[in-house]
């Protein structure tokens, strides 16, 4: 076998991959989804991980969009959130910033990556398994798999398991609060005796609740039960059922009721032995969500009962397996990749990936780590071959892992020669990556966004060509210039790593705009279209294009250096913005200059988003004054940041602003309750404002020394003072539908 490193593994399953959307609606999706893996795998940090979350999470959205035929040139806008995305996001910053309140912890978000990126790597170089999984497609009654000219698509198989890889470990949240739970007890306990031990578990008040796809479709699983007339027996809103008859189905020595009876009873089981399974909620999550999703989109509902359902019971089986269904009374032997073959490749690829996961537990910290990976993989085994730069991973590691993985799965099935797992010790230094952060932004559809992209490689396009044109006038025709017209070239003959350039630039936009209260929206919309930015907003909007710019560079391996070299990563432009020359800050100004005529291009405008009118609306109303463009800076903000709160803290008591369009009925009035429960929580969030902008208890008002009589607790606050809060939420319905706004019970 000859050796390999993982990217080239994965460049060979792209090279014989083709999506349905680039080939029958001219798109370049799989060049941005791999242009991101090459760049997380050069530099493995969490702002690249995301990136491949994102792109592959709206490459596959679920919306109104009908993807089964060809696209058309009109441009459509949706506000439909990518709850599948949000779920990843909260996974990533739970585990991150509670890692220190538990023993044992490791990464799981760039962890799933790497999962994702070693079954392309297996699937592409194992044609054993490839046969599997496709005969396993095949014979299965859903026929809608991909296809490309009606043959079988390698992208059924990207579709399935990027669900399965990247979401098996979406329900770790869960586990991370039983182990908070049991070290913060334990801990505490044993500080009075160690003699001391006392049992945790987590208590669901409602966990049917949980375990229930939101109904909206009664005819749902109707194609489904005709196929398997039994499983009208079970309940098809419920996930659990959904994958007990999956693993019925699947193993047929199985009961499909007694995995069904187990699976109802298995959170008291897990109670009563001290252990969670994140892999049971994360099956969930993905059924719940993506159940709701299709339901209220898809035309086939055998999209979820076939190829969800697969990715979710493969979540489930990658513990689960292992501790329930090869013990009694299930007994089940070595799974065979024919039974479930996302769940063999799963199992497998988890319990491989130990390069890189950077720890978050507080013993886990303490200990060396698998650094890197040399692996070997063909049609007849594997090498795994893990490198640790520092210290000692621990007597029998390769071994143990061995066993475990010889003992759950039938290696040879898919090996004939074995799987062999070597560890490699090199002193060397441990390199930490620093995890980023993202700002938030409005999810937009993946073409919506190529299309701005392509326009903005144009405008850089026109914009040498003109700045040709007045060099050639003035003789000023330098040879650098002339390299970098050289270069030009369309979008179509970009390389992907400058089409994802492209690509974020434009997915920028909607953020940029919301920075400064704006949004996109049809032609048809009544407010006023915005053409040109203020100049200040222009200047915002372009600091804020460079330094996003910066850490983009920076987090795939770029550095300062007073001559640039793109060969070895190096960008004189790599400072401040203040320090850069006025021809280079005009490289960020013009294209926020143009995003207006972007976006007119495509057949949509730029208005002021609903919510910023309504703060324009509420100081108008309260001060009888029009004069908000003319407030000082910080009190913009504040009123800025009181009308997101007003969002929130209504969809505390269920309630949620949506457009005067929208079917539902709009509330006129709040009980007194809820007027005396919001006032309190605005007053509350307006005073940890005013505290984090410096401000303090002062008898008087006073901006010059930022005080503020007003800054005391709700409960110490003079009556009429208290009546003012309230008055907000006594006219907000009033003053909502003013803006083209209403309130509506969720």
């Amino acid at each position: 076998m000859d050796e390999k490193s993982l990217k080239s593994y994965v460049n060979d399953f792209f090279d014989e991959l083709i999506l349905y959307d680039d080939y029958n609606n001219n798109h370049y999706y799989k060049d941005l989804l791999k242009a991101g893996i090459d760049v997380f795998l050069d530099n493995e940090n969490s702002y690249n991980a995301y990136e491949i979350y994102r792109t592959f999470f709206m490459i596959y959205q679920i919306t109104a969009e009908d993807k089964s035929t060809k696209s058309s040139d009109k441009i459509s806008i949706t506000k439909e959130p990518n709850t599948l995305l949000n779920l990843v996001r909260i996974m990533k910053k739970y585990e991150e910033n509670t890692g220190d309140l538990v023993e044992k912890q490791r990464d799981h978000f760039i962890h799933s990556i790497n999962v994702f990126l070693l079954g392309l790597a297996i699937y592409s170089q194992n044609k054993n398994y490839r046969n599997y999984f496709k005969q396993y497609i095949l014979r299965s009654p859903y026929e809608k798999y991909y296809k490309i000219n009606d043959e079988f698509s390698h992208e059924e198989f990207l579709y399935r398991w990027g669900i399965a890889s990247l979401f098996h470990d979406i329900g770790y949240p869960v586990e991370i609060i039983g182990k908070q739970l049991s070290k913060f007890i334990n801990g505490g306990i044993k500080s009075i005796s160690s003699s001391y031990g006392v049992d945790t578990a987590i208590d669901f008040k409602d966990f049917n609740e949980f375990n229930t796809i939101i109904k909206i479709d009664p005819d749902f699983s109707d194609n489904y039960t005709d196929v398997f007339p039994k499983s009208k027996f079970l309940n098809l809103f419920k996930p659990t059922d959904i994958m007990a008859h999956k693993i019925g189905t699947d193993f047929t020595e199985i009961d499909v009721n007694d995995v069904a009876k187990h699976l109802d009873s298995f959170v008291d089981i897990m109670g009563e032995n001290g252990f969670l399974d994140h892999g049971f909620f994360s099956s969930i999550l993905v059924l719940n969500s993506y159940g709701y999703l299709i339901q209220k989109y898809a035309k086939n509902h055998d999209f979820f009962f076939y190829p969800i359902v697969d990715s979710a019971t493969a979540i489930l089986l990658h513990n689960y397996y292992r501790n329930v269904l090869q013990k009694k009374p299930f007994n089940l032997k070595q799974l065979h990749p024919s039974n479930s073959p996302l769940a063999f490749l799963l199992i497998l690829c988890d319990e491989l990936q130990e390069w890189n996961r950077q720890p978050f537990g507080v013993m886990d910290k303490k200990r060396s780590h698998v650094n890197d990976l040399i692996l070997t993989i063909d049609d007849r085994g594997m090498d795994v071959e893990y490198v640790v730069r520092s210290g000692s991973i621990g007597l029998g590691f390769s071994e143990d892992k061995l066993e475990l993985l010889k003992n759950v799965l039938s290696i040879s099935s898919i090996f004939e020669l074995g799987l062999r797992i070597i560890t490699d010790i090199k002193q060397d230094d441990v390199l930490r990556e620093i995890v980023y952060s993202e700002a938030e932004a409005p999810d937009i559809l993946l073409r919506n966004v190529e299309k701005l992209a392509i326009n903005i490689h144009q405008h850089y396009l026109n914009s040498m060509e003109e700045e040709y044109k007045q060099r050639d006038a003035d003789n000023r025709l330098d040879d650098e210039f002339l390299r970098k017209y050289g270069d030009l070239s369309s979008y179509d003959e970009l390389s992907p790593q400058l089409k994802i350039a492209n690509i974020r630039q434009a997915r920028s936009i909607p953020l940029k705009l919301n920075i400064i209260g704006c949004e996109l929206a049809d032609l048809s919309d009544e407010r006023l279209a915005i053409t040109e930015f203020l100049e200040d907003e222009v200047l915002d909007l372009a600091i804020f294009e460079h330094n996003e710019w910066c850490k983009e560079k920076i987090r795939t391996g770029w550095v300062y250096g007073e001559v640039r070299d793109d060969s070895k990563l190096i960008h004189d432009c790599l400072v401040p913005w203040e320090d850069l020359t006025p021809e280079m800050q005009k490289l960020d100004i013009d294209p926020v200059r143009n995003i207006p005529s972007l976006v007119d291009s495509l057949g949509l405008k730029i208005v002021r988003s609903k919510q910023r009118l309504l703060t324009f609306e509420m100081h108008k109303f309260y001060t009888q004054k029009d004069d908000f463009d003319e407030l000082p800076d910080y009190i913009k903000y504040s009123n800025y940041k009181q009308t997101d709160f007003l969002v929130k803290i209504l969809a505390e008591l269920g309630y949620e602003m949506v457009d005067t369009a929208s079917k539902e009925n709009a509330i006129v009035s709040f009980d007194e309750d809820e007027i005396n429960y919001l006032a309190k929580r605005e007053h509350a969030a307006w005073y940890k404002l005013k505290i984090n902008l410096g401000w303090k208890y002062g008898s008087i008002k006073d901006e010059n020394e930022k005080t503020n009589p007003n800054l005391i607790q709700w409960d110490e606050l003079d009556y009429n003072i208290q009546e003012l809060n309230k008055k907000t939420f006594r006219d907000l319905p009033v003053l909502c539908q003013n803006v083209g706004l209403k309130i509506v019970k969720n």
